[in-house]
């Protein structure tokens, strides 16, 4: 079995985040546009364009991940690129189930940084700033772990796999040199995501 590497799950990564984020600025971006040229005033098309990009965000993350990875085990970024998320316990099986896809989802928002604790007025900013830290550092573990699993997948005992039904199969992103490279970038992915916790924490 050979195991998706950083590379390979960096540029996946951006290829979904694109999918999902896209459509979800784009659109209600072109109804506030067509609401206020429509005679709402601004405050409201800006609210309703608020409102939707939160429903679609909250769709397409449980459609894309949910679905996709519970019944699948594949998204869009990791068919072009040979990947392939499979349970530890049953690694010949189409898809992680979708009790498992919807916790990985959860881990993998915490761990992202698309929920962050130090958001929260109610919550105290060292607490906040700690947590959030604590959770980027889950998703970052896979550059130290040699079967490149981030924390959240060994909470979830999931791993990312080299799929041979990918559809570019003769690109390897793994090639590109990052062994000598992991432990720095892990601490700098932490410690950027401990800054912005502090920023957004001391500017909420």
């Amino acid at each position: 079995m050979k195991y998706a590497g950083f590379w390979r799950q960096l540029f996946a990564t951006v290829i979904d985040q694109a999918v999902i984020f896209i459509p979800s600025l784009f659109i209600p971006e072109a109804y506030y546009y067509a609401a206020v040229a429509s005679g709402k005033t601004l405050e409201i098309a800006r609210y309703n364009a608020n409102v939707m990009f939160l429903v679609l965000i909250l769709l397409l993350f449980l459609l894309y991940y949910v679905f996709l990875n519970g019944r699948y085990g594949v998204t869009l970024g990791r068919r072009l690129l040979n990947m392939k998320l499979v349970r530890l316990d049953q690694p010949n099986r189409d898809g992680i189930g979708y009790g498992k896809a919807f916790a990985r989802l959860i881990l993998f928002a915490l761990g992202s940084g698309f929920l962050r604790l130090s958001s929260f007025a109610g919550v105290p900013i060292l607490l906040g700033v700690v947590v959030d830290t604590a959770a980027s550092a889950t998703v970052s573990w896979l550059l130290l772990d040699e079967r490149r699993r981030t924390l959240l997948d060994m909470i979830a005992g999931t791993l990312l796999v080299h799929d041979p039904l990918g559809k570019f199969p003769n690109f390897d992103p793994d090639k590109l040199p990052s062994a000598k490279i992991r432990p720095y970038a892990m601490g700098l992915m932490t410690f950027i995501a401990m800054l912005a916790s502090v920023y957004i924490g001391t500017h909420r």
